[in-house]
């Protein structure tokens, strides 16, 4: 959907942190922000290698994806989370305690969509 903003985090697991045990403490941090009317979906991806691809991108296993409407909601999220008030304080530490340090994020905006790309 043209005009709408990703809010993409990519990173690994700790050590030890299985994605069973990761997975749940995710979803619930972003289904908090449906929930709130601040995203519309998302999506959780692991990263596949491809042979003599990806060379030049940083180390990462996973990417979740939070999507927006637009990129009034998603900096109306950020601040929300910015805050640092309950309950995101503590559906954040939950997910970002089975995280290595490194995590690293970035906002796309859609310029171009088609309906079934997000």
């Amino acid at each position: 959907m043209q005009g709408s903003a990703i809010f993409n985090g990519v990173f690994e697991l700790r050590e030890g942190v299985s994605e069973e045990e990761f997975l749940p403490t995710l979803k619930a941090f972003y289904e908090h922000f449906i929930e709130l009317g601040f995203a519309s979906g998302y999506r959780i991806l692991r990263r596949e290698a491809l042979e003599g691809f990806g060379k030049t991108l940083p180390a990462f296993k996973y990417r979740g994806a939070l999507i927006y409407p637009n990129t009034e909601r998603e900096q109306a999220a950020y601040e929300y989370v910015k805050q640092d008030g309950e309950p995101v304080r503590s559906l954040h530490y939950a997910m970002n305690s089975k995280v290595k340090r490194g995590a690293d994020f970035f906002v796309e905006t859609c310029i171009v969509c088609n309906r079934s790309s997000y």
